[in-house]
C-alpha cells in the first residue's frame, strides 16, 4: 500500500486514504474516478474502480485520467480489467474501445 500511496501522491487532485480508498475528480470538467485498492500486504490484489464522465469532453478527460492512473499501477500489458455486470475480462485496448463505443451510443 505504501508503494501505491507514493505513486498516487504525484497525481494532482487525487485524494488517497490509507484504507485503500481514493477519489480523483474535477466536477467543472465533468469527470470523477472513485476506487479502492486491495492488497495482501505484499502486492496489489485488485482495484475496484468506478468512473463517470458527464459530457463528451468529460469522458475524454476521464479516459486520459484513467490511462494516467493505470500507468501508476503497472505496465499496460500487466493490467486486466473485469467489466461489470458482464463479468468479462478485458485488456486496456479492448476496454478503451468499449468505453468510447458506449459513450458514442449515449450521445
Amino acid at each position: 500500500m505504501e508503494t501505491v500511496a507514493g505513486r498516487f501522491e504525484h497525481l494532482e487532485g487525487l485524494f488517497f486514504e490509507w484504507d485503500g480508498s481514493f477519489t480523483w475528480a474535477n466536477q467543472s470538467q465533468g469527470w470523477q474516478i472513485d476506487g479502492t485498492v486491495y492488497d495482501n500486504g505484499q502486492a496489489i490484489q485488485y482495484v475496484d474502480l468506478h468512473g463517470r464522465g458527464s459530457s463528451p469532453e468529460g469522458r475524454r478527460i476521464l479516459w486520459a485520467r484513467l490511462q494516467t492512473l493505470f500507468s501508476t499501477l503497472g505496465t499496460p500489458q500487466s493490467i486486466s480489467l473485469m467489466r461489470l455486470p458482464e463479468r468479462s475480462w478485458q485488456d486496456l485496448q479492448a476496454f478503451e474501445k468499449d468505453v468510447f463505443q458506449t459513450s458514442k451510443a449515449d450521445q
